[in-house]
C-alpha cells in the first residue's frame, strides 16, 4: 500500500497550491504528473529494498532471522483465532477484548507496520520477476 494509497489525498491537497503558483494548465498538469512518478518510483525502490531484506533474512544463517517473520504471521493467525474463534466458543471473549484493549497503541501499530510490511515485500519478491521477465 504504502505511499500509493495516498497519491489521490496528496494530489488533492497539492492541486489547490499548485493552482496558485501554476496558472498554466498544461504545466501544473506535468508538475502533478512528475510528482506522481516521483511516488511511485519511491514506493517501487522501498518495496526493492524490503524484498532484500527478505532475501537476506531467509539466507542468513541464523535461526532468529530466517524465521521471525513467519513466526510473527503464525501469531497473528493465532490471535485472530483466539480471539475470534475460540474465545467465544468457551465464553472467554469479553476478558479477552477488556485484555487486548491494554495493550498501548503504539505496540498495535508497530505490529501492524511490520506484517504489513512483510506481506508487502513477499508480493513484490513475487511480482517483480514477472514483470522484468526471464534474465539474459
Amino acid at each position: 500500500m504504502g505511499f500509493l494509497a495516498l497519491l489521490p489525498a496528496l494530489l488533492g491537497a497539492v492541486g489547490p497550491i499548485l493552482q496558485k503558483v501554476l496558472p498554466d494548465e498544461g504545466q501544473r498538469l506535468q508538475v502533478q504528473l512528475g510528482l506522481q512518478k516521483a511516488l511511485i518510483d519511491q514506493q517501487g525502490d522501498l518495496s526493492r529494498a524490503m524484498a532484500e531484506v527478505m532475501k537476506a533474512d531467509a539466507g542468513s544463517e541464523s535461526p532468529l532471522a530466517r524465521n521471525a517473520r513467519p513466526i510473527t504471521v503464525i501469531w497473528a493467525l493465532a490471535m485472530i483465532t483466539w480471539v475470534g474463534v475460540v474465545s467465544p466458543m468457551i465464553g472467554l471473549q469479553v476478558e479477552v477484548v477488556a485484555a487486548l484493549k491494554g495493550v498501548p497503541a503504539e505496540l498495535w501499530s508497530l505490529l501492524t507496520v511490520g506484517i504489513g510490511a512483510y506481506m508487502l515485500a513477499r508480493s513484490v519478491d513475487k511480482a517483480v520477476p514477472h514483470m522484468i521477465g526471464p534474465k539474459g
